[in-house]
């Protein structure tokens, strides 16, 4: 709209009945907690005051404010346009003389001073003006009428502007879009039977024992024997390693999603999509469980260089589509150390692309990573596709996870790695991580040469150089390890479980004031039974000891703890006991030897009320330990372990007990404790975030290899759910 020819229309003062009505008034006296006095408060007949008329194509609205006609200003204070075959609007400020202050394009609605609700609002319009109003064509009728009317088809034009400013943004989107071709028929099949993270062998119970299963990747029938729940087995017809599962324990079954990930060529270059994908049997039989997969990244790299990437995800908060993933893409992919399987039937083809070419993705059984991130990481590492291509795929996928040194200047592998020819063979030969380079380059620059099966012990458990600097005894490397060795077939435990007794050994000597220095106190014949006598020494000593250093450290910890008393509970065999003291959790760690009393986190997390400690117990022997419950202030469960940190299968039996008390948890709760919980439930998954970007792992115990994060989630017990 021109602004010149809407200036000349005809002027819309107000009428004889706009001043008469839009004067009236009422008094009303209010206390001001402001002043503490008594205003008068002035509430106008009509909050808004309107007039409209058709002019020469366009409709003009002439709005006036009660507050202006109270001074006698005739003028109205806003004139809106209306270009209704154009389909567009624009509004003019005017002064107390008429004058033209501005332009704007704001909807009525949000003009300064004009705040208008639906309910206790009055607007004046004459018949003329309400007729003309009513004339506007709405998208969607819904029977509103006069200034509700304007304001609804004003909101029509906008909706209508922002979905072609969206069309014109998502158009280069959807371009990228189009060029990705149909996937394989094979895909899904591939995917269901290659990258879920558990197979199964379902069986009957049948009087006599069941010699059929059936298995989940196969999904056929097949000879068994002597299945057993959760028991491992393999197929006999597929070979898949899997567990036997009979179908009467599987009401709850729903496999952990799982990645997979296919490249497809497209104009210029290829496209790497990445699907997700999960199978519950819930409410199916076993035979055919609800399977979902869901395409949630698309990465397009063209051989130009260029790089785009797209997420699944909200647009705008408004639906589900393809939009750009920006920053995110290293971290979203939600893989954080899982397996990512790749779909390989059609790579002889792929390789043959310029940007595939010289890549050893390939060659990996699992990658490491994402394939798209693989492939920048590789590209900007080049030492990462040297290494694949020589086998070395554990040295290779710490380059992902780890700043490793290396020396850039240099092209040959073992100049690049600080190695000589020799020690890199050796390094190969092993396939060594990024632990094992770390002893072998110490071996080289100590210029001597230790046992290759030594280095490989020591970095498989992820020892570094300096792990043995708790000796204080002179001792060769060699020796720890001949040492550990021997301490390890006594103790019928890894190496890494061995030294750690070691380590804690040696702490205790020193504390007891006893001699570490000589050879036979450092390095006992049995390490495993002088362990655990200086553990009963110290304990009877320790534990009060230790618990006043933990209350200095602490100081909240003991007044927190009382309030838990109103969870405790008791019913059947088992009862829920809270600790009274830092005292109490102490001896809880000390009787069942896990970590509880020993590290700090679990105290911060008291004081802090991001989750408490309580004790499982058989209610015949309430104060002998059992299980440590770690719980939040909703009553999810987050951890709960027995002797040694671990969880049996004795624990089974208690599952509906807790989620009893979880239950009558929830109904002690206060308003600000239900608060607590949903702020310790956030941080409780930040962690388990941060946990799998990191991809710490469990080390040592049954669970030794899986990730920490998958663990901690395997263990949990929502609150919800027990209800």
């Amino acid at each position: 709209m021109q602004k010149n020819e809407l200036r000349k229309l005809r002027a819309l003062p107000a009428t004889k009945q706009i001043m008469r009505y839009g004067a009236m008034y009422t008094e009303e006296k209010r206390h001001s907690y402001l002043t503490n006095k008594k205003e008068i408060k002035i509430i106008p007949e009509y909050n808004l005051l309107l007039r409209a008329q058709n002019l020469q194509g366009f409709i003009k609205i002439a709005i006036f404010l009660p507050e202006d006609i109270r001074k006698n200003i005739r003028t109205p204070r806003y004139e809106v346009f209306l270009n209704v075959q154009g389909e567009e609007y624009i509004t003019r400020e005017l002064d107390e003389n008429g004058k033209e202050v501005k332009w704007s394009k704001a909807m009525v609605m949000n003009l300064p001073e004009v705040y208008v609700g639906y309910y206790g609002t009055k607007i004046y319009t004459n018949k003329d003006t309400l007729n003309t109003l009513n004339s506007l064509k709405l998208a969607k009728e819904n029977g509103v009428k006069g200034f509700y009317r304007l304001q609804r088809w004003q909101q029509d034009r906008k909706d209508e502007e922002t979905v072609r400013k969206e069309k014109r943004e998502q158009k280069p989107w959807d371009d990228d879009m189009a060029l990705v071709p149909a996937l394989p028929k094979s895909f899904k099949e591939w995917m269901r039977r290659t990258c879920a993270a558990q197979f199964y062998m379902f069986y009957e119970y049948k009087k006599g024992g069941q010699t059929t299963g059936y298995c989940s990747r196969c999904q056929k029938y097949v000879k068994i024997k002597n299945p057993k729940l959760d028991k491992k087995t393999v197929c006999p017809a597929c070979h898949a390693k899997s567990i036997f599962k009979p179908s009467g324990r599987i009401k709850t079954l729903a496999d952990v999603s799982h990645w997979g990930e296919i490249i497809q060529k497209i104009d210029g270059g290829i496209v790497i999509r990445s699907f997700i994908m999960r199978q519950v049997y819930v409410t199916k039989p076993y035979t055919n469980p609800d399977i979902y997969l869901k395409e949630e990244y698309r990465t397009l790299i063209f051989e130009n260089g260029r790089t785009k990437r797209y997420t699944y995800d909200k647009y705008k908060q408004k639906y589900m589509r393809w939009i750009p993933d920006y920053e995110s893409w290293r971290y979203s992919f939600g893989y954080h150390g899982e397996d990512i399987f790749l779909y390989r039937r059609n790579l002889p083809i792929l390789k043959k692309n310029s940007i595939l070419k010289y890549s050893a993705f390939d060659l990996w059984e699992k990658l490491p990573d994402n394939l798209s991130r693989y492939l920048e990481e590789e590209k900007e590492n080049p030492i990462i596709e040297k290494l694949v291509k020589i086998g070395m795929f554990n040295l290779a996928k710490d380059f992902f996870h780890n700043n490793i040194r290396i020396n850039k200047n240099a092209t040959e592998l073992h100049k690049m790695l600080g190695l000589d020819k020799s020690r890199l063979q050796r390094l190969k030969k092993m396939n060594g991580n990024k632990y094992c380079l770390d002893w072998i380059q110490y071996e080289k620059l100590a210029n001597t040469i230790w046992p290759d099966e030594m280095i490989k012990d020591f970095g498989e458990a992820e020892f570094a150089t300096s792990t043995f600097n708790f000796l204080e005894i002179p001792i060769s490397y060699v020796k720890c390890w001949n040492y550990l060795k021997k301490q390890m077939k006594l103790m019928n435990e890894s190496i890494w479980q061995t030294y750690r007794t070691w380590h804690d050994y040696i702490g205790m000597a020193q504390r007891m004031k006893m001699n570490t220095k000589l050879e036979q106190i450092a390095k006992p014949k049995d390490l495993k039974a002088a362990h655990n006598e200086l553990v009963m020494a110290l304990q009877n000593n320790e534990m009060e000891k230790q618990a006043k250093e933990i209350e200095k450290k602490w100081k909240k910890v003991n007044k927190v703890l009382p309030k838990l008393k109103k969870y405790e509970f008791k019913q059947g065999k088992y009862q829920i006991v809270a600790p009274k003291s830092i005292l109490d959790i102490v001896k809880e760690g000390t009787v069942l030897k896990h970590c509880v009393h020993t590290c700090d986190y679990y105290f911060s997390r008291i004081q802090t009320d991001e989750s408490y400690l309580f004790f499982l117990r058989h209610a015949e022997h309430p104060d002998v330990a059992w299980y440590t419950l770690e719980v939040e202030p909703s009553g999810n469960i987050r951890q709960k372990r027995t002797t040694g940190d671990n969880q049996n299968k004795d624990f089974d039996d208690a599952i509906n007990f807790l989620k009893k008390w979880q239950q009558y948890f929830q109904k002690q709760l206060t308003e600000e404790e239900k608060k607590l919980g949903e702020k310790a439930n956030k941080l409780r998954m930040e962690n388990y975030s941060d946990l799998r970007i990191k991809g710490n792992r469990v080390w040592h115990g049954k669970l030794a290899g899986q990730l920490l994060a998958d663990v901690l989630e395997a263990d949990f017990m929502d609150v919800t759910a027990a209800g």
